[in-house]
């Protein structure tokens, strides 16, 4: 077996330089932090990729909940709404989400948990890769190749980082427990997995559990009664940790069996997202690819031994520099040809070349079918695995490296191979990113906006925007349609519910289905790109126009003029609908008297039975009293709708969701399970 200056199987190598040196780990997560991310530092924000369009409308919609001492289960400002839980990818019950955006506006909130997370990241990678065996010095690269290769191009998807955090963390808990059986790593593990799920999406956690599955069982001793008990306990905390997430993956699962990922199709592939074959050879050459200016249509053209899906330079993104390629490809030669190739090299490269094989798509023809492959986008994201692997292959060359070499030129020739790591890093994946960094970010001139100002004193409440730039004008504080979210309800995607399509797609294009759609809607305004009466709109009224410092900006429109109509009698957020009568019959009266996430309440007066429609998104756990009564929760298309006898009544909708309290019981047992799994691990000690 080859030997390092670390202790594979009993822990990290002895250190008795001094208290210290633990400070270094710390600082160099601080300083590269600060190095990739110092505008974040300044208080400069990003924008592109799905941070306007997709993050921060729910993070708006969580700092403006959380400041009324509300924590959201139902967003309203999405389309017709849409379970916040379920969705997950606010991070609503996320521990730092909690704390930053009740205490912070949204740009400084989303740049504390970046920064956070980041040096989070490395620090757990560090602590796993000492734990594993390796050296200071390769530690330290290990760390600064799967943080710094990985998750910056990612940068505009702010669910990589967060998951990323605790993949590391998980491995460093297991092989803590395999080597000292001590309780508390279990819980450790426990409390890391179920961090991971509330911070959303779930892909990482579907990554992390099957590299758990797969680590465990190599590294467990199945051939003694020990490997088998420490099997069971790890395997136990595992659950304890899905458990943990339960309010986050009840509701989820619930959506999802409503959303459009019930079945693949154009809405939902899940070979999409794959990385070409012939592109691994970014990790040998970057500059062959990463400088042209087409480089999605070229991946798109890369079709050799391709599935028929889609994908681009985000997903199927992956470098972790050349120097510690050629580290971790070398170091196992010169292992393989002295014959000192070890389990654990054998393991880390075994994991690296499988996860390849997934994520260049030759086995999603199988994959796809499968439970998480098949629910899941992206499948070249599994190569955060590889990175993780070459990571940790390029930090054990690096001590065999030095091991060789004289004393007096060790700490140089590290310190220079980590800069020039530190440089490639810097340099190639900067220009793969969807997103930049710009001063001033559009989102603190929220409180500056004259449509924001205009919309919320309107007379006609609640409001609800036709807007382009799906989810954008939810920054304003009033709803929009259309929508765009990852897990969304299958209604948002059903052409029996969505707007009647126009030729090539056309926003501004007018029909009179679609002024017919949008009034059943219960959309109020339009916003538009350009004047609407050129466009043949006649029912529309302009009532503002120029620029706007927080939508402009974040469409990139720096010298174009937004245009804001009023729809013309329009029916608002709640009609009459019966095969007779109109929306707004005379002698009948509707009045939204109260428009909360989780209540509404219309005051109405009918002289004759009649169905009450409210546009809002009908689901489960959405309630309807008529006068303080239970009565029937209709649906009327997509629509909740009750039926009211002739009179004036109150009625309420009240959204108390059965999938979050049981979520919740779920979380709750899971932390119980925990500590019952440490007690006994504790009583065989």
């Amino acid at each position: 077996m080859a030997t390092t200056r670390g202790n594979r199987s009993g822990g990290p190598a002895a250190d008795h330089s001094g208290w210290w040196r633990a400070l270094i780990p710390v600082v160099a997560a601080v300083a590269l932090c600060w190095l990739f991310w110092s505008p974040l530092w300044r208080g400069e924000g990003f924008v592109g990729g799905d941070l306007y369009p997709y993050y921060f409308p729910q993070k708006q919609f969580l700092a403006d909940s959380l400041r009324q001492r509300t924590l959201p289960l139902w967003n309203p400002l999405t389309g017709l709404g849409y379970p916040v839980l379920g969705e997950s990818q606010t991070g609503a019950c996320y521990p730092l989400n909690l704390t930053a955006y009740a205490l912070f506006d949204v740009q400084t909130a989303w740049n504390l948990v970046h920064i956070v997370h980041y040096i989070a990241a490395f620090l757990a990678m560090w602590l796993f890769a000492r734990r594993t065996g390796l050296e200071s010095w390769g530690a330290l690269l290990a760390a600064m190749v799967y943080v710094y290769g990985w998750f910056p191009t990612r940068a505009g998807l702010e669910w990589a980082i967060l998951g990323g955090v605790y993949l590391p963390l998980a491995l460093w808990c297991v092989e803590g427990f395999l080597q000292t059986q001590r309780p508390a790593y279990l819980v450790g593990l426990g409390a890391a997995l179920g961090l991971q799920l509330l911070g959303g999406h779930y892909q990482i956690a579907f990554y992390t559990w099957l590299l758990l599955a797969v680590y465990v069982l190599v590294r467990s001793r199945l051939s003694e009664a020990q490997g088998w008990q420490s099997l069971g306990l790890l395997g136990a905390a595992l659950v304890g940790g899905i458990l943990l997430g339960g309010v986050q993956l009840i509701p989820t699962w619930e959506l999802k069996q409503r959303s459009q990922r019930t079945n693949a199709g154009s809405e939902h592939d899940p070979s999409s997202g794959y990385i070409p074959s012939q592109y691994l050879s970014q990790l040998v050459a970057p500059w062959y690819w990463y400088e042209r200016p087409d480089l999605d249509g070229e991946l798109k053209r890369l079709r050799w031994a391709a599935p028929n899906s889609d994908t681009n330079r985000v997903e199927a993104h992956l470098y972790v520099g050349q120097a510690p390629f050629y580290l971790a490809v070398g170091g196992a030669l010169v292992m393989l040809a002295r014959r000192r190739l070890d389990r654990w090299t054998v393991r880390w490269w075994l994991i690296a070349l499988g996860a390849i094989v997934v994520a260049v798509g030759w086995c999603q023809p199988v994959f796809a079918h499968l439970p998480g492959f098949s629910y899941f986008r992206g499948v070249g994201r599994i190569s955060i695995l590889v990175t993780l692997a070459l990571a940790l292959l390029s930090g054990q060359a690096l001590d065999q490296l030095l091991g060789a070499t004289p004393q007096m030129m060790r700490q140089l020739l590290g310190a220079g191979l980590l800069t020039i790591t530190v440089v490639d890093l810097a340099w190639w994946p900067a220009l793969i990113n969807y997103s930049v960094i710009v001063p001033h970010p559009p989102i603190r001139n929220r409180d500056a906006s004259p449509l924001r100002k205009l919309l919320l004193s309107e007379p006609q409440q609640p409001v609800r925007l036709y807007a382009p730039g799906a989810n954008i004008a939810n920054l304003l504080g009033v709803a929009s349609t259309p929508v765009y979210l990852g897990l969304g309800p299958r209604e948002y995607f059903d052409p029996r519910f969505t707007i009647p399509p126009a030729e090539n797609n056309d926003f501004h294009a007018y029909t009179l289905e679609r002024e017919a759609w949008l009034r059943q809607a219960g959309v109020t305004h339009i916003l538009s790109f350009e004047p609407l009466a050129a466009r043949g709109w006649p029912a529309v009224e302009l009532i503002w126009q120029g620029f706007d410092p927080l939508l402009n900006p974040a469409w990139a429109r720096f010298h174009e003029p937004l245009y804001l109509y009023r729809l013309q009698d329009a029916w608002g957020r709640a009609y009459w609908r019966d095969e007779a009568a109109e929306p707004r019959p005379r002698g009948s009266e509707i009045d939204i008297a109260e428009f909360t996430a989780h209540r509404v309440t219309a005051k109405a007066i009918t002289p004759e039975a009649r169905r009450l429609v409210l546009t809002e998104l009908a689901y489960p756990g959405w309630s309807v009293t008529v006068d303080g009564q239970p009565a029937a929760n209709l649906s009327t298309g997509m629509f909740r709708a009750v039926e009211l006898p002739a009179g004036s009544h109150t009625v309420v909708w009240s959204y108390r969701p059965a999938s979050v309290y049981w979520g919740l019981l779920v979380s709750a047992l899971g932390a119980v399970w925990l500590g019952v799994v440490a007690q006994f691990a504790r009583s065989q000690v």
